[in-house]
């Protein structure tokens, strides 16, 4: 996989703060805000261990604060990319390069879908941290629901978040972290944080290695399509086995 680009030249002080700033608020903040607006009991007891009392309940419906905010951005970030004359608008989707790479992908899954379906088993029997009976859950009793994720996650949850947090990362800010290891290392990051408004660490950790094969898919075609495409698949998996549990915003509240 090559990685390495040529690095525009060096923006200036002032546009390096820009960016910064920017890149603070969208992958930083936003998904802490998510979070507190979602389980607003769960940060008040966290802030209240440093002394800091505050009344964060909005009482609105926390489905508001999850799929709104990450449709929302993917519309604005997608506007953004598609209206600046130095992004290569086919790495929006670039149907070839997703076929040239299609074959990895599968064969890639073939190997890592046991293992995910194990640990999905290990959770409910071994360390008990899914509920009773979580695994394989909603193909065994819930077909329709099922049906409906394999439909609508890739559209509404994979394929916007790959936009989001590969397409536009990676091109937005590549004049102040660069395209190599740092960028990717950090990707990968801002990745699992934004898992954070699920208000458990297993939502942070499964997806630090799923950020990991994403973004390499990503940098190895620069296609949105494909690492979606992947997102995708490896999502309905996991909320195949069970292990979808841990990512469900009606389940934040894991311990």
């Amino acid at each position: 996989m090559h990685i390495e680009r040529s690095v525009p030249d060096s923006p200036s002080t002032i546009r390096r703060v820009r960016l910064w700033t920017e890149f603070v608020v969208l992958y930083i903040i936003v998904p802490a805000a998510v979070a507190v607006l979602l389980q607003p009991v769960r940060a008040q007891t966290l802030l209240g261990r440093f002394g800091i009392h505050l009344n964060l309940d909005t009482g609105l419906p926390r489905g508001l604060f999850v799929f709104p905010v990450l449709v929302g951005s993917f519309v604005f970030l997608a506007v953004v990319l598609r209206r600046d004359p130095t992004f290569e608008n086919r790495e929006l989707w670039d149907w070839g390069a997703f076929k040239r790479d299609l074959k990895r992908i599968l064969l890639v899954f073939a190997l890592c879908a046991p293992t995910i379906l194990g640990a999905a088993w290990m959770m409910e029997h071994v360390f008990h941290m899914l509920p009773k009976g979580g695994f394989l859950r909603l193909p065994r009793e819930l077909p329709i629901l099922m049906l409906m994720i394999s439909i609508l996650y890739p559209w509404l949850s994979a394929y916007p978040q790959e936009v989001t947090h590969r397409v536009f990362f990676f091109h937005r800010y590549e004049p102040i972290i660069g395209n190599g290891v740092f960028a990717f290392v950090l990707n990968v990051l801002v990745f699992s944080w934004l898992h954070v408004p699920m208000w458990n660490w297993v939502a942070l950790v499964m997806t630090i290695p799923a950020g990991v094969l994403f973004a390499w898919t990503y940098l190895r075609t620069r296609s949105a399509l494909a690492s979606g495409f992947e997102h995708a698949i490896y999502g309905i998996w996991t909320f195949a086995t069970g292990l979808g549990w841990f990512v469900f915003t009606g389940n934040a509240n894991v311990s």
